[in-house]
């Protein structure tokens, strides 16, 4: 069967290492090769804990060499030279860079009857698609607008090499200035624009405005990707909830022995710990189903939310949603979304929510009968039969579901709190962490990031609150 390994140099791409792991696993690779260049955002944890859970060899840049561009070129030398008996294919690739196949359902049926041993894969540059800052979402659907064929930079590109063949030195991006680009069978789809705020923020040209312009083409628009997403999202899932368990065996630690550095990080003192707030009275919670003479319910064949009425019994097919409501004086109540029946090693997909669960955290603006995404800000449209929310008993199964997050949020969705649950909570419930996560202050929730960094993954922290 032929191996194949995508090659990647990294520095400083927490928030996103993840979907590129994630993408290139799901197209067909059989090993991902990275090197880490020393950052400081957290990335080297991210690809540790992706490292448990796939063929994902990681390693740290030579730092006798003292130039980034030596360190990448020396590691990419020798990532060819090490898999040159056993890969029958490898590809260089940079973290915005996504090999993407326009038929070919993976790299094995793609490269099979390949014509030589080099096939050259064209860019294909994608712009921002009016996003101005990050978002939580994988860039391939996040960035949907791309330039036009004609564009001078897509005649870069990147090649599938067999490493048994390949001549001394490296393949050339630039080999093909001559040529027009092609995307007839494949192209990489370039997210060098990403959004707006990334972007000035780790451009370094000496005119980055002029950068910007350059590559913040949104001339078409381009979905063929998409058909990757539901093979990524899966994979993504596994990366987040490994990172959350992570998390909460550190925090773990930090309680276990008072870690007066960690709790600096975090804003917070021993004293502010070690007794728990008496004033706020044990949240409640009300459990409804969604809809009345029919109930929204997750179709376990096809993966989408249907409404189902009482008569239909193939409960075996059918998974009941349930919504948790925290009873809240306010106009905003904190609400979790799952199934009836466990997900085990599963998420919730729900449209509009990025954290890839098997609980999904909600806001429910009650005054403006909305739902909203506590991490990505946003309103999320749920097709709720009749419109209504229909309570149902809260039986011991049901607080089951939600025991490790009420444990986690007993005293109020604030770092504090959440430490003292930590505490309390025996066992990591990775679901169950990032949903409270995910309902931690903006600046709570960034601090928490900042302290833990590698392990507080993007798609369970809270949105930032909207400028004033």
């Amino acid at each position: 069967m032929s191996k194949s390994a995508a090659i990647l140099f990294v520095h400083n791409e927490v928030d996103t290492i993840g979907w590129w792991l994630a993408h290139h696993a799901t197209i067909g690779f059989s090993t991902l090769i990275v090197c880490d260049d020393h950052s400081t955002d957290g990335t080297l944890t991210a690809l540790s804990n992706a490292a448990t859970l796939y063929d994902i060899r990681v390693q740290s840049a030579d730092t006798t060499l003292s130039t980034r561009l030596e360190r990448q070129t020396r590691f990419h030398e020798n990532a060819l030279a090490q898999g040159h008996d056993e890969f029958d294919w490898m590809m260089i690739l940079a973290a915005d860079e996504y090999l993407h196949f326009e038929t070919a359902r993976s790299v094995a049926e793609f490269t099979a009857n390949a014509p030589g041993t080099t096939i050259p894969v064209n860019w294909c540059l994608f712009g921002s698609s009016g996003r101005l800052t990050p978002s939580a979402f994988s860039p391939v659907e996040t960035f949907i607008r791309h330039g036009l064929l004609s564009l001078p930079d897509h005649r870069v590109v990147r090649h599938l090499v067999q490493p048994r063949s390949l001549d001394t030195g490296l393949p050339d991006p630039f080999s093909a200035l001559d040529r027009n680009a092609v995307w007839d069978e494949a192209r990489i789809l370039h997210f060098a624009a990403s959004d707006r705020e990334s972007f000035f923020k780790r451009d370094s040209s000496a005119t980055p405005e002029q950068a910007w312009k350059n590559f913040d083409r949104n001339d078409a628009e381009y979905g063929g990707a998409n058909r990757w997403l539901p093979g990524s999202r899966r994979i993504a899932s596994f990366l987040t909830q490994a990172s959350l368990t992570d998390l909460y065996w550190r925090l773990k630690a930090v309680m276990t022995h008072a870690d007066k550095s960690a709790l600096q990080k975090l804003g917070l003192t021993p004293d502010q710990l070690s007794v728990s707030s008496s004033s706020r009275s044990q949240p409640q919670f009300r459990f409804c189903t969604l809809g009345a003479t029919q109930r929204l319910m997750l179709d376990m064949q096809t993966g989408s939310l249907v409404p189902v009425g009482e008569t239909d019994t193939n409960f075996g097919r059918y998974n009941p949603l349930i919504m948790a409501l925290e009873v809240s004086d306010t106009d905003i109540w904190n609400a979790c979304l799952f199934v009836e029946k466990p997900l085990p090693g599963r998420y919730l997909s729900l449209a509009g929510s990025p954290t890839l669960l098997p609980m999904v955290p909600l806001h429910i603006k009650i005054a403006e009968n909305t739902v909203q995404s506590p991490v990505s800000g946003d309103d999320i449209h749920i097709a709720i039969p009749d419109h209504a929310l229909t309570e149902i008993d809260a039986t011991i199964s049901l607080y089951s579901r939600m025991t490790s997050f009420m444990v986690l949020t007993a005293e109020g969705h604030n770092l504090a709190g959440l430490l003292r649950g930590i505490e309390r909570l025996p066992a990591a419930d990775a679901s169950a962490l990032g949903c409270a996560v995910a309902m931690l202050p903006f600046e709570e929730a960034e601090r928490l990031s900042d302290a833990f960094p590698g392990v507080v993954p993007r798609n369970v922290r809270s949105a930032r609150p909207p400028q004033a």
